[in-house]
């Protein structure tokens, strides 16, 4: 069974804190945001905005197939865990999905360069 993405309000009060998909810690550090429609990608990070044209990016197809959009926020947790949580969008429904991916050696939180 699928772990499902969980919340804190007893670290900070006053606020509901995303914890770890992975591990439940709650220092996690937002790396990238994509919004994939079936035709573009938009990505923003610590680099800027890029738009990517046309439906050649895996994003877009996954979200063109779904046909819905796709959000995906990439982050990282300072006890080294590294995924994506995926919020597709279809006929009213918002679907929420967690991929881990591979540790990561350096990186750079979205506002930061």
């Amino acid at each position: 069974m699928r772990k499902a993405l969980e919340t804190s309000v007893e670290e900070i009060p006053g606020f509901e804190v995303l914890v770890c998909p992975v591990c439940g810690f709650y220092y996690l550090h937002p790396l990238r945001v994509k919004v994939a429609t079936g035709v573009d990608l938009t990505v923003v990070d610590s680099k800027g905005v890029q738009v990517v044209r046309g439906d050649s990016s895996p994003e877009s197809k996954d979200a063109d197939a779904e046909r819905g959009v796709r959000i995906i926020l990439e982050y990282v947790c300072e006890q080294g865990h590294h995924g994506e949580i995926v919020f597709q969008f279809h006929k009213g429904n918002v679907f929420v999905e967690h991929r881990p991916l591979p540790p990561l050696g350096e990186w750079s939180v979205i506002w930061r360069d």
